[in-house]
Formats: C-alpha cells, structure tokens, sequence
C-alpha cells in the first residue's frame, strides 16, 4: 500500500507517469474506493451531510472515471483507460486529503479571524497543484503538450463545478 501512495505522489510531483501504473481493474477499483472512503469520512465531519455521500462519491470516484473514459475515448486512446483514470483518482485521493481539512480549518475560523487569509491562499496553492498534477496526467495520456492537459483539466473542473452546484446546493 505504500508503493501505491509513492506512486501517487510521484504522479503528482511529476515523476513519472500514468504509463508507470499497472493497467489494472483492481488498482482503479482500489483507488475508486480509497476517494469514496474519503467522501464519506468528509460527509461525516460536523455539520454531518450523510444524505450528500452518494452524490459526493458520484462527483469524486465517478466522474473522473467517466470523464477519462470519454476523453480518452475521444482522442482514440482507449487503451490508456485504466491507468489514466486511476491516476486520476490517486492524486484526487491525495488532493482531497489536502484539500477538505484546510477547507474544513477556514471555515470553521471564520472569515475574520488573522490565520483565514493563509488557509484560504494555502488551499488555493492546493487545488492549482491538483490541477496541474491533472495536466500532466492528460497530458502523458494523451501525448500531447501540458497547453492541452490543462485545457481537459479545466473541462473537468468546470463540469465538476456545475455538477456540485446541481448536486449538492440545497434549494433556497
């Protein structure tokens, strides 16, 4: 399980690539899992939303899988989908473990406390990783240049976006 972790953070720190990962229906499923373990854990934290987790599993385990599915398939590159999607989902793994404890830490300081601004820009800093990290995925996968990693990161971080406001925004 630590190789598994290494990877994933050498995927995010640009060391190697999704090509290194083992093309394997178990790694995905492992890596799904992992980031719906995460999700849940992140519905449970107070205020509790366990009636969000489906939908929360749904945007973070699922649609990176259906997103690499169709892009890939889109570029003709097919084959490239197991290792692809579950790097993707590794570095959302470690992103989301970055990424909802500094969320969770701003909020519950509140806007007007001193140490908001540093967690605010320090999950900012996050997510611009995350997103890069997406890109160099994309990038390897589809053999291209980091211009259009970034351009299907972007893609999914808009769809994603839309999605969550749809998903889980409660009605006013």
């Amino acid at each position: 399980m630590l190789r598994l972790v290494k990877a994933f953070c050498d995927l995010a720190l640009w060391r190697i690539s999704p090509a290194q990962l083992p093309a394997s229906v178990f790694l995905l499923a492992l890596a799904a899992a992992i980031v719906a373990l995460i999700e849940v854990a992140g519905a449970l934290v107070p205020p509790p939303a366990p009636e969000s987790i489906p939908s929360r599993i749904l945007l973070s385990a699922g649609l990176p899988i259906g997103w690499a599915w169709g892009v890939l398939r889109l570029a003709n590159r097919r084959e490239r989908f197991l290792q692809t999607a579950s790097a993707l989902l590794g570095v959302g793994a470690l992103a989301l473990l970055v990424l909802y404890p500094l969320d969770w830490l701003s909020q519950k300081v509140g806007a007007e406390h001193p140490i908001a601004v540093p967690l605010v820009f320090a999950w900012l800093i996050a997510l611009v990783w995350y997103m890069l990290a997406c890109a160099h995925i994309w990038r390897a996968a589809l053999e291209s240049r980091l211009v259009l990693g970034v351009a299907v990161s972007m893609g999914y971080l808009l769809l994603w976006m839309l999605l969550e406001q749809a998903l889980l925004t409660e009605p006013k």
